[in-house]
């Protein structure tokens, strides 16, 4: 098969809901986007962190932050110097007149809480963390905002601005677009991925 130049390659990834382990051959590859990172990582995302009891930082039971991934954005920064940028949901933000238990976007996290456990992450995969090193790196290699609008939190009725969007970009050289949280949700999920430089920067202009 000759490729055509005009092509684009795209890789479809995705998993089954299930409230059981099986394979999550979607969360392998975000994954390995994540450690293949040499540069910067680009992240918007409706929360890294877990649901929450409303009105509270409790996670539901059995829901935890999602070690894997804080684990491989940690190493991103701590092992390889990578740039890490994360825009996130403002926390509870409820669309359409909706109530809390119908749809909220931001599971109730700040920015300093997902800095927190990127930081854990990294203590706990390095038993001899270099302190200083750590503090510049975390100063200098992580960007953590919540999205804004018109330099505001909130539209002109007053209700904040949420974010639904599951998108990242590698290296500006590939990016996944699709319907997966990063956050615990064993939801049925697909997206794809694109793997052209290209493209890439056509979307991020």
């Amino acid at each position: 098969v000759v490729a055509d130049p005009e092509d684009v390659p795209l890789i479809s990834i995705g998993r089954l809901g299930t409230m059981v382990y099986r394979s999550r051959p979607s969360d392998d590859a975000i994954l390995a986007m994540i450690n293949s990172s040499k540069t910067i990582i680009r992240l918007v995302l409706q929360d890294l962190g877990p649901v929450c009891v409303p009105g509270t930082k409790k996670a539901l039971p059995g829901l935890v932050w999602p070690k894997e991934y804080l684990g491989a954005i940690g190493n991103a920064i701590y092992e390889r110097g990578v740039d890490v940028e994360m825009i996130l949901s403002n926390p509870n933000s409820i669309p359409g007149g909706l109530k809390g238990t119908e749809a909220n976007y931001g599971n109730g996290w700040d920015c300093v809480d997902v800095a927190a456990e990127i930081i854990k992450s990294i203590q706990k995969q390095h038993s001899n963390v270099d302190d200083a090193k750590l503090r510049a790196m975390i100063s200098d290699n992580l960007r953590i905002c919540f999205v804004r609008h018109a330099k505001s939190s909130s539209y002109e009725d007053g209700k904040t601005i949420g974010l639904h969007s599951k998108h990242f970009i590698v290296d500006d050289k590939a990016c996944y677009i699709g319907s997966q949280n990063l956050y615990m949700c064993d939801l049925a999920e697909w997206g794809i991925v694109i793997d052209h430089e290209g493209q890439v920067k056509k979307i991020m202009t």
